[in-house]
Parts: structure tokens; C-alpha cells; sequence
């Protein structure tokens, strides 16, 4: 018989027996269960992470990115060693040691998890790292720690350790949106992968641990704290030696994130139509996270050109319409302590050394005016403690009293402009060598020395190859888009002043009445019913009762003139209303708006007189690209933004598609009924493209060579760019809106301006002067390297020499006549003065029937 000590030890051993199996038990229960719910390893096999599609310009230049994360992949031969071992110093000196778990690792994390009773560290490995990021979620439970330890020792037994810090480095984030190494390198440094330094790729291995944190880009000295200790492991490792320690800690690396990002920045109205349309063909998934290249039409170049004309376009007319004031004014006690807050609004270390070659060119700056200097006519401001400039009256002149009505006197004293404690905005800028300021004709009596606090501040030494103005930022809008006539490329679109104050692409998506850049429709509809260039049409009153209403329209000339009988050149030339009205009674409303929509308006246009003076609202780009049919040959223009989409695998999925419309949406017509097709001039049919023969498209555009070559047209600044141009103003009623479309033999460009909001740009503010002046200034630079080309003459037209006075053929006493093309066999029989045709001049007519 036991006694009851061996008893009772029987019944602790079998109770400990007991518990040990019930937590083996569990513990293999729990084991099952977590192993049956792991992910299948089989997937990173074929390993396609999110990538970002890349958008190139016509010359394969980055332009653009569309993204859910930034990522670039890279193999791993393309990784210098440097970087990789300053990877496993910083994350795992045991990766290439341990089979997945480093469980000396796990044991410190472990402990350090029971003393603050939660989980604070977790000892992952590299393998451990990727498995996470890979297959699992990030919230921490022992659960999931679990099984990220299981799938460690598979990943390791499946895969070599290369590859798993080839997967490592293409999945894991670096902050500041970059998604693997590839990208961080470019996003931190601007560079490839395997241009980076050892600092530069201690301080990339520092991220992982909390890469929000850590990010250069906003916490810089605590990056830099990482990279010391990476480096330090690195050393204590034998990565690198003393002298390589000491040389790359001393190194810090210069945050300068990627080449590309100004051409980005240049670029957006243009991508951003890229989006939205790519969005609706092949979906928004694989546009941002397919890694497709999207090859487009853009013109890098002409995209900065345009957005540079329009935006100083704009800016000039916002000048001509006055200043509205300062942003503030402080007391003069104020002064000192304003400079100071003016200075972090700028973003500017009050304790650096600056100068003005320090501030961006490209960016207004607040500055506080702090002295006058009348004689000198100057004033002085001040951007931050220490950095001050002087303002030249001659550029703040146009800060006059805002008046819409009238143009008002540019100021002639600082004083008039300035008031020491005024808040305003500057931009820095680079003056032409020979450029001084101008000196008004007397100084100004008013002087206002600097607070004497403001005058204790330290002095930045002066800059004289810069110069500072006064600037404010416009208030309206506007547009500009340029196509490749030959296959409807678009080369440029801007639509707007500034991208960053709003999204609103005003080329594509705004509907705006186009006033007389309409008018071209209704000459060319008569050019196809029969009509030259002499026809007579007559500039004289008309009225037009609503039967519905009975309302009265009764248009008027812009200058309310009356000119009569008027040859359709001159009519047009000179954007006479009156006569454009009874030209349109006399095609028909029908036949204009048939003519709109097949070179391609494709927004409704109202069947109502008026719609010859441009009532009815159409976008820039249908616009610009109905007017490109002209010198196209009369061959309908497309717009054409992409020229082909490629996927991560190679595969074509778009080629030249059209983008200006909804897909597939085809633009309304008055009649649903065929029309009879048209031939060309040996009586060929045309093609379906071909929307008005190539004879009477060259007709329009001699037509349209008027506004710029006629004495009273309204587009004649444009000579200046000394090559064959055509085109034609616009204006809508109280000026609200401004237009200027026209077009080279190689390039049709259009220019919009005016505000989201409608109301007038100010007295006299029409598409002459101020979208004309934007359109010649991009197509200058357009045009910089191509040879002056003429618009080709087609089969079908003729030439001859004629009287302006009289639209007859010229006699030896007509002045200023001028070579005019008509429709072979339409040119005039009578000779201004008298006389018939000779035989040998006759001839001499059709010899000239091109």
C-alpha cells in the first residue's frame, strides 16, 4: 500500500503529464491551424509587385508617372555590394548565417515585449521582412508572428538568399512614396541604383525600420542619425575599413530627387488627359499599377514654350488691368518682427547665410517693404533677416490704380506704388545684360528711411546680376494647344495659369463662346457653295425676329461702322460683323453648321444667326484642330495624344487613338441622312476623312492669310514671325472672352483667354491683343528651326494679280494690288481700267493653274 506522499506525487506527475499533453496538444492544434491558413509561397515565384506606368514624350523623355506605389524594379546584379551589405549591417548582420529566424533576435524582442507587456520590437529577419510585406498583414499578434516564422524557413528552403534580398529590395517602402530601391534611389538621390554611394546607400538602409519617420525629405537629421549607425555596423562588421568609415560618414548625401521632376511638373495638363482617358479605355488598375510605358505626342520643348507665353501673356494683361494692393500692411513698429514671419512663410532659415541667387526664379516670395529711397526711386525689401533688395520703379510701373474701363498712367513716383510695411509678392529675376532700370524724368520728394531695428539686421551681399519685381498672381485664365498638321499630334496643351491653383483644364474641358473665330465657318461654306475671295458680300444692317419670341437681334460692327459692299478677303480680314451675318443668310445656317461639324466641332451649335458671331460654346482643342483641316489638305484632324501603349511584358495594347471626345462618340449632325460624297478635282470620291477637297481648303486658308496680311487686319501683328500664316481673332461680347486659333503649314495652334467666372478682361481687351500676343510667341518658338515653308498649292486653283479697289484683274494704274487664288476658272475677266484680256495674258492665267 503507497503512503499518501507517493500518492500524491503520482497525481502531480500525472497532472503535469496531463498538462504537458494538453499544451502539446494546443500547441500542435494551434500549429495545424496556423499552417493551414498560410499563403501559398508559389505566388512570389512569378514576382509582379505593383510597378508604376511611365508616360514618355515624342523623344522617349519621362513625363510623367500614374501610380498606386512608385516602384521601379531592379535586379539585383544592378545593386552595387556597398548597398546590399548596408542592408543586412542595419536589418540582419546574421541574414546570410540564419535559415529565416534569428532567434537570439527573437529572444531580446521577446523580452523587451514582456517588460512593456505589449509588442514593441519585433526581431524580424530580412526573410522575415519580406514574408510580412509579401504575403501577410502588417498589425502585430502573436499569431501572425507565428506565421510569419514558418514562412521564413520556407522562403528560405524555396528560394536562395540572393533572390530574397532581391525581393526584399523591390518590395519594401522607403517613405516619401518610393516603393523599393530603384525608386528610393531616384526619389532621394536622383539617380540609378547603381550610381549610389556607400553613405548614400547607408543612409537608404537606415528607412525600413520607420521610413515615415526617418524620411530625408522631412526629418533630415534623424536620417542622418540612421546612416551614422548603419555606417557604424558596417565598420564593426568588416564591410568597410576605417578610412572608408571615416570618409563616407563625413559625406553627408544631398537630398536632390529626380532629374525628371521639372518636366513632370511642365508636363501635367498633357499627362493629366492621358489619365483620364486611359482610365476609361483600359481601366484604372492597370494604369496604376500595370508598369505600362505610355508613349505620347508631347513636345517637351513646345510645351515649355507654351507655358511660358501664356502664362506671361496672362500676366501681361493682369498688369494692365492694375494692382489690387498689397497682402498686408503692418505699423512701422511692426516692420522687424514682419521680416521675421515672412521669412518662414518663405520657408527660409532666418540664421543661414542668403543671398538672392539663393531664391528660386521660378517662385513668387513674400517680401516686406522696409525703406524708400525717392531720388534713387527705389525701395528696399526684405525677404528674411539678412536678405534685402532694392526695387527698381521700373519694375513695379505698371502697379497702377485698377481700372477696367479705362488704361490708366503708369505710376512715375515709388512713392505712389509703396508704403513702408507693405506685404507683397516679388519674383527674383535675371536681367538682360544691357537692361537698366529706367529712371523717371524727376525724383521723387517722398523718402522713408528703415526702422532702426529693421536696420540692426545683418546685410546679404548685394546680387547685381539678379533683380527683384513686384508680382501678383493673375486672377484670369487661359489656354493654349498646339497640333502637328500633318497627323493631328498634339504637341503642347496648357490649360491653364497654373496647375498647382487649379485643376481645371480649360483646353479640353471648358466650353467658352469663340465669338468671331467662328466666323471662318461661314466663309468657307461659302468658298464650297461657289464664292471667291471677291465675291461681294455687303457690311450693312440686319435684324433677325424670334418667331417664338418676338424678340429683335441686332448686331453691330465692333467699331459700329458700316462699310457697304465689302469683297469677302476684306470682310473677313477686318471681322466685320454685319457682313458675316448676311454671308450666313445667304449659304444658310444648315450648310454652316454641317461644314462645323464635319471638320470636327463637335459640341452642339445652336441653328441660330447669331451662332456666326460664335454663340455657341466649343473647347480650344475642337477648335484648333477644325481649323487644322485647312492646311491639312481638308483632311479631317483628329487629335492624337498617344501614340502607344506598351505593357510590362512588351505587349501593344493602344496605338493612335483619338482622345479629344468620349470613345467612340461620334459628333452630332443636323441631317441623319447620307450626304452625297465629295470629289475631288479629276472626280475622284473622296475618302471619309476627307471632309471638303483640297482645292477648297487651300481657298480658306488663302482667306484666312487676310487678318494677317491685310492693312486693317486684325491679326497683322503676327508678320512679325516673317512666314506664311493664317487665322483669326475672336471676341465675344463685354470682351469676356479672347481668341486667336490659327496655324503655319506644319503647326495649328490656338490661344484662349478669360476668366472661369464670366465677366469682361477690361476695355479693349480683344483676341488681338490679348491672345494673339501668346500665340505668337509659342509659335515663334515653334517655328525657331524650321525653314519658312509656304502652304502648298493643290490642283484645282489658280492665281492672279488683282485691283484692291476693284476686285478686278490689276491695271498699270492700280495700287497695292496683290496675287489672290481663286478656283481654276473663276478668275476675273475684267481689268480695273478697262480693256479685255490679251491672248498672251491668258495664257499666262493658266500657267498659273497650279
Amino acid at each position: 500500500m503507497r503512503s499518501w506522499p507517493s500518492r500524491i506525487l503520482l497525481a502531480l506527475v500525472g497532472c503535469v503529464v496531463l498538462v504537458v499533453a494538453g499544451a502539446v496538444g494546443t500547441a500542435l492544434a494551434l500549429y495545424f491551424a496556423i499552417v493551414s491558413d498560410l499563403p501559398d509561397l508559389h505566388g512570389i515565384e512569378d514576382y509582379r509587385p505593383p510597378l508604376a506606368s511611365t508616360v514618355f514624350d515624342r523623344d522617349g523623355q519621362p513625363i510623367g508617372e500614374f501610380f498606386d506605389e512608385r516602384r521601379r524594379l531592379v535586379r539585383l546584379e544592378e545593386i552595387p555590394e556597398h548597398v546590399v551589405l548596408a542592408f543586412v549591417a542595419g536589418e540582419d548582420d546574421s541574414f546570410f548565417q540564419h535559415s529565416g529566424i534569428d532567434w537570439q533576435s527573437i529572444v531580446r524582442a521577446a523580452w523587451a515585449d514582456i517588460q512593456a507587456r505589449e509588442i514593441v520590437q519585433g526581431g524580424s529577419t530580412i526573410t522575415q521582412q519580406t514574408v510580412k510585406s509579401l504575403l501577410l498583414t502588417p498589425e502585430r499578434r502573436f499569431d501572425r508572428k507565428l506565421k510569419e516564422m514558418i514562412l521564413a524557413r520556407q522562403l528560405e528552403q524555396e528560394f536562395t538568399k540572393d533572390e530574397i534580398l532581391a525581393l526584399y529590395l523591390n518590395q519594401i517602402y522607403f517613405g516619401g512614396g518610393a516603393w523599393g530601391i530603384g525608386e528610393a534611389a531616384r526619389t532621394y538621390f536622383g539617380k540609378h541604383v547603381g550610381e549610389l554611394t556607400i553613405s548614400e546607400g547607408a543612409m537608404l538602409a537606415g528607412l525600413p525600420k520607420a521610413p515615415s519617420r526617418f524620411s530625408p525629405l522631412g526629418n533630415y537629421k534623424a536620417a542622418d542619425v540612421r546612416r551614422t549607425y548603419v555606417l557604424g555596423r558596417m565598420r564593426a562588421l568588416g564591410f568597410v575599413d576605417e578610412a572608408t568609415y571615416q570618409r563616407e560618414l563625413a559625406a553627408a548625401p544631398a537630398i536632390t530627387g529626380p532629374r525628371e521632376r521639372a518636366d513632370f511638373a511642365a508636363a501635367t495638363w498633357f499627362t493629366e488627359e492621358v489619365r483620364r482617358h486611359l482610365f476609361e479605355r483600359v481601366g484604372s488598375d492597370l494604369v496604376l499599377r500595370g508598369g505600362l510605358r505610355i508613349e505620347t505626342t508631347l513636345d517637351l520643348d513646345l510645351q515649355r514654350s507654351a507655358e511660358k507665353a501664356l502664362r506671361r501673356g496672362i500676366e501681361s494683361l493682369d498688369q494692365r488691368q492694375g494692382w489690387r494692393g498689397p497682402v498686408r500692411r503692418v505699423p512701422r513698429g511692426e516692420v522687424a518682427a514682419e521680416v521675421r514671419r515672412v521669412a518662414a512663410e518663405n520657408g527660409l532659415d532666418s540664421e543661414a547665410q542668403l543671398t538672392l541667387a539663393s531664391l528660386d526664379l521660378a517662385k513668387p516670395w513674400l517680401g516686406v517693404v522696409t525703406a524708400l529711397d525717392g531720388p534713387r526711386h527705389t525701395a528696399r525689401v526684405s525677404f528674411a533677416p539678412g536678405l534685402a533688395a532694392d526695387v527698381h520703379l521700373a519694375d513695379v510701373a505698371w502697379a497702377r490704380e485698377r481700372n477696367l474701363e479705362r488704361e490708366s498712367v503708369p505710376r512715375t513716383q515709388i512713392s505712389q506704388v509703396f508704403a513702408v510695411g507693405d506685404v507683397a509678392r516679388f519674383r527674383v529675376f535675371e536681367p538682360e545684360p544691357e537692361a537698366k532700370p529706367a529712371e523717371p524724368p524727376e525724383p521723387d520728394s517722398e523718402s522713408d528711411v528703415e526702422p532702426a531695428e529693421v536696420a540692426e539686421l545683418p546685410r546679404a551681399p548685394a546680387s547685381p546680376e539678379r533683380r527683384v519685381a513686384l508680382y501678383q498672381s493673375p486672377e484670369v485664365e487661359g489656354a493654349v494647344v498646339a497640333l502637328d498638321v500633318s497627323n493631328g499630334e498634339v504637341l503642347a496643351l496648357v490649360g491653364g495659369y497654373d496647375y498647382g491653383r487649379s485643376q481645371f483644364d480649360r483646353a479640353v474641358q471648358a466650353r467658352r463662346q469663340p465669338g468671331s473665330a467662328f466666323k471662318p465657318f461661314v466663309y468657307a461654306t461659302a468658298l464650297t457653295r461657289g464664292l471667291t475671295a471677291l465675291s461681294t458680300v455687303h457690311d450693312q444692317p440686319v435684324s433677325y425676329t424670334d418667331p417664338a419670341s418676338g424678340a429683335v437681334w441686332a448686331p453691330q460692327n465692333y467699331d459700329h461702322r458700316m462699310r457697304g459692299p465689302v469683297p469677302m478677303r476684306e470682310a473677313l480680314a477686318r471681322s466685320l460683323n454685319l457682313a458675316t451675318i448676311n454671308l450666313l443668310f445667304r449659304v444658310g445656317i444648315r450648310s454652316v453648321v454641317n461644314l462645323a461639324h464635319d471638320v470636327g466641332i463637335s459640341s452642339h451649335i445652336v441653328p441660330y444667326p447669331s451662332m456666326a458671331l460664335g454663340t455657341s460654346p466649343v473647347t480650344l482643342v475642337e477648335l484648333t484642330s477644325a481649323y487644322a483641316v485647312f492646311p491639312a489638305g481638308g483632311r479631317r484632324v483628329d487629335p492624337i495624344f498617344i501614340r502607344r501603349v506598351v505593357d510590362r511584358d512588351g505587349k501593344v495594347l493602344l496605338e493612335r487613338f483619338p482622345i479629344d471626345r468620349p470613345i467612340d462618340e461620334k459628333p452630332p449632325t443636323w441631317e441623319s441622312a447620307k450626304k452625297t460624297p465629295k470629289l475631288t478635282a479629276d472626280g475622284v470620291a473622296m475618302g471619309p476623312d476627307q471632309v471638303m477637297t483640297p482645292s477648297e481648303a487651300f481657298l480658306i486658308t488663302d482667306l484666312l492669310r487676310a487678318p494677317v496680311e491685310h492693312p486693317g487686319g486684325t491679326a497683322r501683328k503676327a508678320q512679325k514671325l516673317g512666314r506664311p500664316l493664317a487665322g483669326k481673332t475672336g471676341t465675344t461680347d463685354d470682351h469676356g472672352d479672347a481668341w486667336f486659333v490659327g496655324f503655319s503649314a506644319d503647326i495649328a495652334a490656338g490661344a484662349w483667354v478669360g476668366f472661369d467666372e464670366r465677366r469682361s478682361l477690361g476695355k479693349g481687351e480683344t483676341g488681338g491683343r490679348a491672345a494673339l500676343p501668346i500665340w505668337i510667341e509659342f509659335m515663334a518658338d515653334a517655328h525657331a528651326d524650321k525653314p519658312v515653308r509656304d502652304f502648298p498649292v493643290p490642283e484645282g486653283v489658280s492665281y492672279a494679280r488683282v485691283d484692291p479697289a476693284t476686285g478686278q484683274l490689276a491695271g498699270e494704274a492700280s495700287a497695292n494690288s496683290y496675287m489672290q487664288a481663286f478656283p481654276a476658272g473663276a478668275e476675273p475677266s475684267e481689268r480695273a481700267g478697262g480693256g479685255d484680256l490679251s491672248a498672251g495674258e491668258e495664257r499666262e492665267l493658266l500657267r498659273m493653274d497650279f
